[in-house]
């Protein structure tokens, strides 16, 4: 399973590449945008068609996930400790970020899709360096995703890490003219037998 998660910065004809990506066979894409405010995630869904809206997880942003039925609704750790379960319940998949393999085992079970990062050294921020390029402690029956430097040079190790997939973002957004050509390769790396490095 591969996501994208978005620039934090507006990209040109995002909402287009965005489509093209899920066309060409990204699992979700995670619209994550810190500055952004209800407005601006409500005008992006507009201008996205409603047969991707069920791929795409929004962050920190509950009524707009429900409003266009979104894939799910992702909680960044501020937003987890202010917004309780039964709320989570009506989404049909809840995602959130860890920063520490032991936050696998102490997750509330509502979260089934964790993105634990840094995997690798981060591409898109300078001095964010990787902490968890290693097996997985057990999972609990959750799926984890790698976040952080995660390329085609080194998505397949992943797999032997036991990690479920990866959430990628800056091998994808450095050139956005070519992000689906770059999320094919990663893709194509990621389903390969080829364990070696």
């Amino acid at each position: 399973m591969i996501w994208v998660v978005t620039s934090p910065e507006r990209i040109y004809e995002e909402e287009k590449i965005v489509a093209d990506l899920l066309q060409a066979g990204a699992s979700y894409i995670l619209l994550r945008k810190p500055s952004w405010q209800t407005a601006d995630y409500l005008a992006f869904l507009e201008k996205t068609a409603p047969e991707w809206h069920p791929r795409i997880i929004v962050r920190d942003q509950p009524d707009i996930s429900s409003r266009f039925a979104a894939g799910g609704l992702h909680l960044s750790e501020k937003a987890r400790y202010s917004t309780d379960a039964p709320a989570l319940s009506r989404f049909p998949l809840c995602s959130t970020g860890i920063h520490d393999t032991t936050a696998i085992a102490t997750m509330p079970p509502h979260f089934s899709v964790l993105l634990l990062s840094p995997v690798f050294d981060s591409i898109s921020k300078t001095g964010h360096h990787g902490r968890f390029a290693q097996p997985l402690p057990d999972k609990q029956g959750r799926q984890v995703l790698a976040l952080g430097g995660v390329d085609a040079s080194n998505i397949h190790q992943l797999k032997a890490w036991h990690f479920d997939g990866a959430a990628v973002l800056g091998a994808i957004w450095q050139q956005p003219g070519k992000a689906v050509t770059i999320y094919q390769r990663i893709q194509q790396r990621w389903n390969s037998n080829d364990q070696s490095s």
